[in-house]
């Protein structure tokens, strides 16, 4: 477990002083939305405790991790790791995992030190049994990082669903899952996305919601409109970091007015979508709002059903978009488009 965990003074770290959930509610369709918010805080107060667990070590020590998975976890818990992070090198640990096996899970984030860590999480506003979380923190090796002092920073979102006090699901998508690979000395270093630095926007999610609608227009597409809107909603710094070994060609980083249209015209925009959901919330970063999207896709005769990404938006003071970064909850799924015969 981590030597350190500092939690940011100005963000959304997790309270711990949430209200419990009425036992019995009335099913008056007036209490439906106090009900959704009571069990959104109940879990968001069972995730602090859960996070408090680990940060003592109790998921690491025999005597007790026990005590704690049956306290925190249900019988039939899925822990997803598989499906968002292909293994590029970085060993067979990147896998779902069961109850049974919730302690080899455990057992293998224990072999790093982690530091520097930041936390945040909001519970999901469409969903009241899901809370989404975020770490950002520095990962070495307790084998190989300290002989050859290798360190990496990393950032995950994980995407956890109660069922009542216990987790009942997690899927867990790391921004680069390679450097696990470079921390064990199988590989050099992942080149890191360096973002723009940028003064956040105090309220995101009008902004947001103003250019996911003139993305929803074709305004970002039509020939007389799409660099107005490249210059109303960009910085011409802008970063689009969409990178996935699973389909490395496709799934890059662009950059600037270019490379925006490169994605949004290039990529999605020859994607046919059949289905699309989508939600977004705000708190985990600041000046940055965290979309999910799940969509069915059809693209040169081949159809991908399921697709799900988070895209985390950034967006600086003006309002203009700083950067896109995805965590591909199911890359494999999107890069079946373009398997070859």
């Amino acid at each position: 477990m981590a030597t350190m965990i500092q939690r940011s003074s100005h963000e959304n770290v997790l309270p711990t002083n949430a209200p419990e959930m009425a036992t019995e509610p009335k099913s008056d369709e007036s209490t439906k939305d106090t009900v959704a918010q009571d069990e959104s805080s109940i879990n968001m107060r069972r995730l602090a405790e859960l996070m408090d667990a680990w940060g003592q070590g109790r998921f690491n020590t025999p005597e007790t991790f026990s005590e704690v998975a049956e306290a925190f976890y249900t019988k039939d818990v899925v822990v997803e790791v598989g499906s968002a992070n292909p293994h590029v090198g970085a060993g067979a640990t990147l896998r779902d995992y069961s109850f049974d096996t919730l302690k080899d899970w455990f057992d293998w984030l224990g072999t790093f030190d982690l530091t520097d860590m930041v936390v945040t999480a909001v519970p999901s506003s469409k969903d009241p049994s899901q809370v989404w979380q975020q770490c950002r923190f520095v990962a070495a090796s307790k084998a190989t990082g300290r002989a050859t002092g290798r360190s990496a920073y990393f950032e995950l979102l994980n995407v956890i669903e109660f069922e009542g006090a216990k987790a009942k699901r997690v899927t867990t998508m790391y921004d680069n899952p390679a450097k696990f690979a470079y921390l064990s000395g199988v590989q050099e270093a992942p080149t890191d996305v360096k973002m723009p630095v940028f003064e956040p926007h105090p309220d995101p999610m009008p902004v947001f919601e103003e250019s996911f609608a003139a993305w929803g227009a074709g305004e970002f597409a039509k020939a007389e409109t799409k660099q107005a809107a490249f210059n109303k909603f960009l910085r011409p710094d802008f970063v689009l970091d969409a990178s996935n070994a699973a389909l490395p060609e496709v799934f890059k980083v662009y950059r600037g007015h270019e490379g925006a249209d490169q994605w949004a015209n290039g990529v999605v925009g020859s994607w046919e979508f059949t289905r699309m959901e989508t939600t977004a919330e705000v708190g985990l970063k600041p000046g940055c709002v965290m979309q999910r999207l799940e969509c069915d896709v059809k693209h040169a005769g081949k159809e991908a059903k399921g697709i799900v990404m988070y895209v985390e938006v950034a967006f600086d003071a003006d309002g203009k978009g700083v950067y896109n970064k995805h965590f591909w909850a199911n890359p494999k799924v999107a890069a079946s488009l373009y398997a070859s015969e």
